[in-house]
């Protein structure tokens, strides 16, 4: 008797994951909810050009706005106009692979979880991390704009009073609408806002502070649930979003001796960085040994770099500060 039956390894078992881990991966990355395609008005602008095309390189350009005066009046204005200044920058698309091997059907039997199913989940999760800590590491990559936390004017000056506060957040605001470029922030239903990512360290130190709790109660209730810019937020404070998270660069050699925890943060406005994608996430299945043992891969070409225009980071400012270790 012949019978037909799909195993795990069925391309079309194989095809429907594929098409769930789409669906789930940009919800495992922590930067997606700042990225956005087909927009301006984001952290993140996400480019699709090359998804399923020929090539590894994908250009984008910033133009910036106008700083003429115009003309009044009956006053000519042929031969008057503005010229339009652009820059222009190049991601360079990269392969990213991971894979588990499982030790054969009957190591499959000792346990009770489904191996199979733990692969696939810890391998989805690990893509995810990845490209989360890569959008960390190419952020304070070459910073050309660097700031610090209390009196410290460089890395060597900080000291243990050296932590994030709110006149310092409201510092940064203010720097990038003066900055020029201005650095503008991304619209959300709640206003404007300009987002700082904190290490969880510095997140702890900036809720002790008196300041903060007086500007979070201050700030009233919200319905900040409306929009994802907020989903994990630490605090809403000067129109810029606090986050936590533990993937912020950190170090243990600041201040004169070298000795000092610290963190090192960005302060993102709008159009900080740009992700493209040239092959979404995929997975693949694999037998060996005759089909005792099974394997599961996964991987996706992409790249993201941060918005460099003119030799300088387009809207991103880096943070360091002194941080308690917890």
């Amino acid at each position: 008797m012949a019978l037909t039956e799909f195993a795990s390894s069925n391309a079309a078992t194989v095809q429907r994951w594929a098409e769930k881990l789409w669906i789930e991966m940009p919800r495992e990355i922590y930067w997606g909810k700042f990225m956005k395609e087909n927009t301006i008005d984001t952290i993140i602008e996400v480019k699709r050009d090359l998804e399923g095309k020929s090539g590894d390189k994908v250009a984008y350009t910033l133009i910036r706005k106008l700083e003429g005066d115009g003309v009044t009046g009956d006053a000519v204005l042929e031969n008057n106009e503005e010229e339009m200044i652009d820059y222009t920058d190049l991601l360079t698309l990269d392969q990213v692979r991971n894979a588990v091997r499982l030790a054969g059907r009957l190591s499959e039997r000792r346990t009770q979880f489904d191996q199979r199913m733990a692969a696939k989940n810890i391998l989805k999760t690990w893509l995810a991390e990845f490209i989360d800590d890569d959008i960390f590491v190419q952020f304070d990559a070459s910073p050309t704009d660097v700031q610090f936390g209390g009196n410290a004017t460089s890395i060597a000056t900080i000291d243990t009073g050296s932590t994030l506060t709110v006149a310092r957040i409201e510092a940064l605001v203010a720097r990038a609408q003066k900055a020029s470029p201005q650095i503008w922030p991304v619209r959300a239903d709640e206003g404007d806002f300009y987002v700082l990512v904190a290490h969880v360290d510095v997140a702890y130190d900036l809720r002790q502070s008196t300041q903060w709790l007086d500007a979070s109660q201050e700030a009233g209730p919200r319905d900040y649930s409306k929009n994802h810019l907020f989903t994990g937020r630490t605090g809403v404070v000067g129109g810029c979003i606090v986050h936590g998270h533990r993937s912020v660069p950190i170090t243990t050699n600041y201040g004169g001796a070298g000795t000092l925890t610290g963190a090192s943060m960005p302060f993102l406005g709008r159009q900080a960085g740009v992700f493209a994608w040239g092959a979404r996430p995929e997975w693949w299945e694999k037998e060996f040994d005759y089909g005792n043992q099974i394997g599961f891969a996964i991987g996706a070409i992409w790249d993201f770099k941060k918005a460099v225009f003119n030799a300088a980071d387009h809207a991103a400012i880096i943070l360091r500060v002194f941080r308690t270790s917890n």
